[in-house]
């Protein structure tokens, strides 16, 4: 009886000793994949976020209008992107001043074929597909009672003498952010003196060269001047940084008013000038 006690003790030693290596190999086995599973995330993320910055979209051109020349809320809109990743890239979000863009038309400007994109019938889907190094132009309707509005509604009309921010966002998270900054405009008032047959008059020169532009994506491209007889209510136009008014009648009192526009069509005001012709 002890020889067999003996016999089912060591046996027993053997399945305890073969169980603790079982289980030894399974936790290790678990560890292993628990490892590789993890080093695979890590490689995939790692992946995503090398590509993620390896993105690059730039706005290379603004074009805006506004309504009238008394309503200065945008009446057209378009934009050119310019691709400068190696790869290609899906845009799925546009945001013009606050306001998400729904449905837009796009234009490659490779082979000039035009998709509508968005949420609206007839879109060809919700993103836009950006390949390597191309350039898009992108249209949006700014008509608020037209079946293709871009935008669901406007929260905050963006309007052509405000700041104009654009925002652009990808499939894999890439956001950017292009602000445009309406020009400056300052008006000054001085005199040259000039003959009118014998006579030597001073004439007055509008001056708008001390405009400026801040923010460095845009430039000004035009000075526009209104000018107002107060006294017979006549109004006319001229154009240029400066601009020398003649035939003008000495005892009359003008009003000239300077509007500048940059290459972005923001524009700025001054405030009118007073003098005596």
């Amino acid at each position: 009886m002890r020889r067999s006690w003996r016999g089912s003790r060591g046996l027993a030693e053997i399945v305890g000793t073969l169980m603790l290596v079982l289980i030894v190999v399974a936790a290790a086995t678990a560890f292993s994949f628990f490892i590789a599973s993890y080093q695979q995330q890590l490689q995939t993320q790692e992946a995503a976020s090398h590509d993620r910055s390896l993105e690059a979209i730039h706005v290379l051109s603004v074009q805006t209008a506004p309504v009238s020349a008394t309503n200065a809320t945008y009446g057209a809109m378009s934009l050119t992107i310019g691709s400068g990743d190696i790869q290609s890239m899906s845009l799925t979000d546009l945001v013009v001043n606050g306001n998400p863009v729904v449905s837009y038309n796009a234009t490659w400007v490779s082979n000039n074929t035009e998709v509508a994109v968005g949420i609206l019938d007839g879109d060809v889907g919700d993103a836009l597909l950006l390949p390597a190094l191309e350039q898009v132009r992108i249209t949006l309707d700014l008509n608020a009672s037209d079946s293709l509005f871009s935008f669901l509604s406007w929260t905050s009309a963006p309007s052509s003498n405000s700041y104009l921010t654009i925002n652009l966002q990808t499939q894999r998270g890439s956001g950017f952010t292009f602000v445009y900054v309406p020009p400056t405009a300052l008006s000054d008032l001085t005199f040259i003196q000039s003959f009118t047959g014998s006579v030597l008059v001073d004439l007055p020169v509008l001056d708008g060269t001390h405009s400026f532009q801040q923010g460095g994506n845009a430039t000004i491209v035009a000075w526009e001047w209104t000018v107002t007889n107060a006294t017979d209510g006549h109004t006319w136009s001229e154009d240029g940084a400066q601009v020398e008014l003649t035939n003008l009648t000495a005892t009359d009192t003008y009003n000239a008013s300077l509007d500048v526009v940059n290459s972005a069509g923001l524009f700025g005001e001054a405030p009118p000038l007073t003098f005596l012709g």
